[in-house]
């Protein structure tokens, strides 16, 4: 199953995913006289016998020309690991790092499937990551590797925009150079039940191949930061993770070959099972 978000009265609303397009699940809810979830937090909250409503409401009226919100909105936290696919480690010439690299993006950085994201102009080295994004389904706290998969609620893609010139002009301050406005985009929808260990992933900027890799490539596999996390603070429904990004970066080209991202320019990340994900930059 497939879910997402789109705008609806100036909100994001639950969408269920068909093949004839997307339903809005609270509206057909009411027309069946069924409660059903309104938003994608409700439905992570909601679990098996939410999952299993919506499933049932999947053969109603879709919605017609839908605009999409960000496919998670309200979570307690968005989580960020850094140099976790090997072939990225090494195009930027670091040592492997022992435990998952932490760093977290705001909620004010969420951006949508389509939105046009906006580069502001005092800084100049903008780049892509497109990752793969595990959305956490329940609570965990103390986690083994071994049952982690049973708290993922389902995968999306992500961009993980950076702005290197600022990243590195503060001792590699993470945080602040990749938080900006829009700089966290979510989607197209959330693959419910998909097994995320073995996908393929790639990044195109205007259609030219940037990055390419499968997810077994990952130094810490989910399961690995599932577990991770959850002994040092509490995860919860919502809580999304971004897992890392493949090599292929700007960052990792060339001094006489990087291309930084401009306004005008178009990002897809395309992960098996899941979708593509497209923005561009004004």
């Amino acid at each position: 199953m497939k879910l997402t978000q789109f705008c609806k009265d100036n909100a994001p609303a639950l969408g269920i995913c068909t093949d004839r397009g997307i339903v809005d699940a609270a509206a057909e809810g009411r027309r069946r006289g069924t409660p059903a979830p309104a938003t994608m937090l409700e439905a992570i909250r909601g679990g098996e016998e939410a999952l299993r409503l919506l499933e049932g409401l999947s053969d109603g009226a879709v919605v017609e020309d839908p605009v999409l919100a960000p496919a998670v909105t309200g979570m307690d936290k968005i989580l960020c690991i850094g140099l976790n696919y090997r072939r990225h480690i090494a195009e930027c010439g670091k040592a492997a790092p022992a435990a998952p690299t932490l760093f977290n993006k705001f909620r004010s950085a969420l951006a949508a499937h389509g939105q046009a994201v906006f580069l502001p102009r005092e800084y100049r080295e903008y780049d892509y990551e497109g990752e793969l994004v595990a959305v956490i389904g329940k609570a965990a706290r103390n986690v083994s590797p071994e049952d982690a998969a049973a708290y993922v609620f389902g995968y999306t893609c992500g961009n993980d925009l950076s702005t290197r010139d600022l990243q590195f002009a503060r001792s590699e301050q993470w945080l602040l150079s990749k938080t900006f406005d829009g700089f966290a985009p979510l989607g197209p929808w959330v693959a419910v039940g998909l097994d995320g260990r073995d996908l393929a992933l790639t990044t195109t900027v205007n259609g030219e191949l940037r990055q390419s890799a499968r997810t077994s490539d990952l130094l810490f596999d989910v399961a690995h930061i599932i577990s991770d996390l959850s002994r040092h603070f509490t995860l919860l429904p919502g809580d999304v993770i971004f897992t890392g990004t493949p090599s292929g970066v700007m960052q990792g080209y060339p001094a006489d070959r990087k291309r930084w991202l401009q306004p005008g320019d178009r990002v897809d990340v395309t992960i098996e099972g899941i979708g593509t994900l497209t923005n561009t930059f004004i």
